[in-house]
């Protein structure tokens, strides 16, 4: 369960994922990153700056992954992505900021008037419940729970959620940023995201 309004910056001694992410995102022509390290989760997923060097940037990965000793005996999936033509431009309307820090990672969502956060693990599934349940607060709708994030094969990221009668899916493709797109898939699936019609960027900071 997402914490509200409250950052707690304790960290086991064995919970690296915090700390890699942050390093992961230091290397030059990294835009993001975000890390799942659990059994069932997904791996790592970098987004490249346009232009950056995929080779040099690959071999700083590895490097870093070495040293934090994930590569073995089971090195987790490694995925970079770089943004496409395929952007997922749907309008939010509101601010949304995904920020790693020591305990995981703290989600903004501000509309003019109203601003919540929560601080949640950095798993794919907290960071998209915790960006449902800032969202309902912010808007004022009744809090919907997330009941799975997934990856396809072509690249679209589909939230599932659930407001305890029905259960709604909706996707948005990872080319326009895998944070923007489990932001657009959230609020597509909690039902305060239309389709696509106008770029909302989605600030993600280190």
């Amino acid at each position: 369960m997402a914490k509200g309004n409250e950052e707690d910056e304790s960290v086991g001694e064995n919970d690296v994922t915090p700390n890699l992410a942050s390093r992961l995102q230091d290397i030059p022509g990294v835009a993001s990153v975000v890390v799942d390290l659990t059994d069932s989760g997904g791996g790592i997923n970098v987004r490249l700056e346009a232009g950056a060097d995929e080779a040099v940037v690959m071999e700083r990965l590895r490097a870093l992954l070495v040293a934090y000793g994930v590569r073995s005996p089971n090195p987790p999936e490694l995925r970079l992505g770089r943004p496409t033509k395929y952007l997922d431009d749907s309008p939010l309307g509101v601010d949304v900021t995904i920020t790693p820090i020591k305990a995981g990672a703290r989600v903004q969502i501000a509309s003019t008037k109203v601003r919540s956060f929560r601080v949640v693990p950095a798993t794919p599934e907290a960071i998209a419940q915790g960006l449902s349940d800032a969202w309902c607060q912010v808007v004022g709708k009744i809090p919907v729970e997330i009941v799975s994030v997934t990856m396809g094969d072509e690249g679209e990221l589909t939230v599932v959620a659930s407001d305890g009668a029905h259960e709604t899916s909706a996707s948005s493709n990872v080319a326009s940023g895998w944070e923007e797109a489990l932001t657009r898939a959230v609020g597509r699936a909690i039902g305060v995201v239309d389709s696509p019609s106008s770029p909302a960027p989605v600030s993600v900071n280190s």
